[in-house]
């Protein structure tokens, strides 16, 4: 006999059931669309987060929040920023292999008219482009 448990999550009024094989999952990625808290949220605008109004702290989950966030989030975000800076400094870096979308296929973002599917991350535990991130990656000319 299989052992079956039935339970409920309230949310908002509402009632969701959660049975077997299923799990409620936190959506980063539609956080990070959200137009209350990123204005234009396709701009790729990175002052967005420093300054007089960044964005709030919570409004940002890479790593997570509370008792299970990441415990080596700090060290992780030093060590890619020293990497970024070391890597910028003398190479420039273009997609390969680009297939924009003729029209949106998201309401959120139209980004995927320039860049095509990679835009929609995989299902999965941890954030990375469909099907990978193709680059062509070229050695800055020093003049």
């Amino acid at each position: 006999m299989t052992n079956i448990y039935r339970a409920n999550l309230v949310y908002n009024d509402q009632t969701l059931p959660i049975d077997n094989n299923l799990a409620i999952v936190a959506l980063p990625h539609a956080l990070h669309f959200n137009p209350e808290v990123y204005p234009d949220p396709s701009k790729f605008e990175p002052e967005r987060f420093i300054g007089d109004n960044p964005v709030p702290r919570n409004a940002f989950r890479t790593f997570s929040r509370g008792a299970r966030a990441c415990l080596g989030q700090n060290l992780a975000i030093e060590e890619l920023r020293v990497i970024l800076l070391l890597t910028i400094r003398d190479y420039d870096f273009e997609c390969a292999g680009l297939k924009p979308n003729a029209t949106p296929r998201a309401s959120y973002t139209t980004l995927d008219t320039v860049y095509g599917d990679i835009v929609f991350q995989e299902l999965g535990m941890e954030a990375k482009p469909r099907g990978g991130m193709m680059m062509t990656v070229s050695k800055h000319v020093k003049e």
